[in-house]
């Protein structure tokens, strides 16, 4: 009967081979198939049968925040790096799955692009404005056409009184203008910068305020319009009243503020905006976390719902990070007995951003020791067995000899000393016995364990590995 061994390889370079094989199968199921099956998984909502000709699909991105120096000021280069890299590829790679799967009409970003661009040189927001690009751009979309990213973040401008009116402008310059309205199948798509509004600063709110005087000055008038508000930060709210529903991850909304941010508009402001605009949903970011509530404030007017859409990226202190769909339908202006304005939307979680970690680490530790093991098992015939192989029978002198080159192989000979003939001292002689003695033996230790052989295929492995990766699963997202 046969039994079950373990496989003889012959030489390092068949276990090496293998190894490379199952990094190749790893990595092919983390960076690939678990974005591509999250994607598949995430389905656009179910509107009526009859609307299905008509509809319109939206997809909403809130704070990639890309991080830089800014987000961890105390790490070294290299680590900052690295952190930069992996949160990088996590959002591509998952990025590149939903569009590829879900095909969206239309995509809005919610602001807080770049981690500090509000306080960035010229020359530093450029260069991390095509690392943005290089994540988000597609040749199937078009800025300010079916690819919206003119929602102003704090982050990208700064907060209320502490707007930069430089950053702003270059915002503006770059992403478009954060005051607009943009009609997508008689839907308007309404852009608010209510960060500059919050201002009490003439120069910063002026933009703000004259795009609401001027578009919807008469809070008394009825919309002639479906409308979707888009703020970066989200509105007012009773947080002992509204709560957030379960698919938030933290219970408590928070509505404090700090140096350059604030968590929820004022409520004046917020108030302000519902009985102007009168939209029909709102969509906000900045919390980074998920929260869908209604606001009841205006009386005499219809509930509006608001969501706040979770970060995108996993570097934002949320452990499912996400994105936001919408899918809407709207009545035929031509045809009196079309169906009125309705919609459905939903969250689609992005897959755990540290599986993968959590599967590479241990993978790594287990790689280094089969070449380890292979090295110890696979050293030279002289550490296995006695430096004269022994057999049955063998003289007595044979025997003495073995045992002598073993002893002196090991350095643990206790045969007669040569006599010491120089005139060097007795300290100095010690010193040198004992360093020289050292040396030998670390020397034998790396010889006996193969330790050499084994750095070297170690670190041959190694680069190995990272190639495959970098090329393989990063250079071709």
């Amino acid at each position: 009967m046969s039994r079950f061994a373990i496989p003889r390889f012959r030489g390092i370079h068949n276990l090496s081979l293998l190894i490379v094989l199952v990094w190749l199968l790893t990595f092919t199921y983390h960076e690939r198939y678990v974005p591509y099956k999250s994607a598949k998984s995430c389905l656009w909502p179910d509107l009526p049968e009859q609307h299905d000709s008509g509809r319109t699909d939206v997809l909403f991105i809130a704070d990639p925040q890309l991080i830089d120096r800014h987000t961890y000021p105390k790490r070294n280069e290299i680590l900052l790096k690295l952190s930069q890299h992996t949160v990088d590829v996590y959002i591509h790679k998952n990025y590149n799955s939903i569009m590829n799967n879900l095909k969206p009409d239309y995509v809005f970003f919610l602001g807080d692009y770049l981690d500090n661009g509000r306080s960035s040189t010229d020359e530093y927001f450029y260069n991390q404005l095509e690392r943005f690009n290089k994540i988000f751009l597609r040749n199937d979309y078009t800025i300010n056409e079916n690819f919206f990213v003119n929602v102003a973040g704090n982050h990208d401008i700064g907060w209320a009184d502490g707007v930069k009116l430089k950053a702003k402008a270059r915002f503006m310059e770059t992403f478009g203008n954060p005051n607009a309205i943009v009609n997508i199948n008689d839907v308007d798509f309404v852009t608010l910068d209510s960060i500059s509004l919050s201002s009490s600063v003439n120069n910063i709110r002026k933009e703000s305020r004259q795009f609401l005087d001027e578009n919807f000055a008469d809070a008394d008038s009825k919309r002639d319009k479906p409308r979707v508000l888009l703020t970066h930060v989200p509105l007012y709210r009773d947080v002992e009243v509204n709560k957030c529903g379960p698919l938030r991850e933290n219970p408590v909304f928070h509505l404090g503020g700090g140096y350059q941010y604030k968590l929820a508009l004022d409520q004046d402001i917020s108030l302000e905006i519902l009985k102007r605009i009168k939209p029909n949903i709102i969509f906000s970011g900045d919390d980074h976390d998920y929260c869908d509530i209604n606001h009841t404030e205006v009386i005499n007017d219809p509930v509006t719902r608001e969501i706040t859409v979770k970060s995108i990226s996993m570097a934002m202190g949320i452990k499912y990070p996400g994105i936001q769909l919408l899918s809407f339908v709207n009545r035929d202006p031509e045809n009196e007995y079309a169906p009125e304005f309705s919609y459905d939307t939903k969250l689609c979680y992005l897959p755990s951003p540290y599986a993968c970690i959590a599967t590479y680490v241990p993978l790594a530790i287990l790689s280094g020791l089969l070449v380890l093991w292979w090295n110890i098992k696979h050293r030279s015939s002289r550490y296995n067995y006695s430096v004269l192989p022994i057999q049955s029978g063998a003289s007595t002198n044979a025997t003495k000899i073995s045992n002598f080159l073993k002893e002196q192989e090991e350095g643990t000979s206790y045969s007669t000393s040569i006599p010491k003939y120089t005139s060097t001292s007795l300290a100095a002689s010690e010193g040198y016995s004992f360093k020289d003695s050292l040396k030998f033996k670390i020397s034998n230790f790396i010889k006996k364990w193969n330790i050499h052989g084994f750095f070297k295929q170690i670190i041959l492995l190694a680069v190995l590995v990272i190639l495959l990766y970098y090329i393989g699963f990063c250079l071709t997202l």
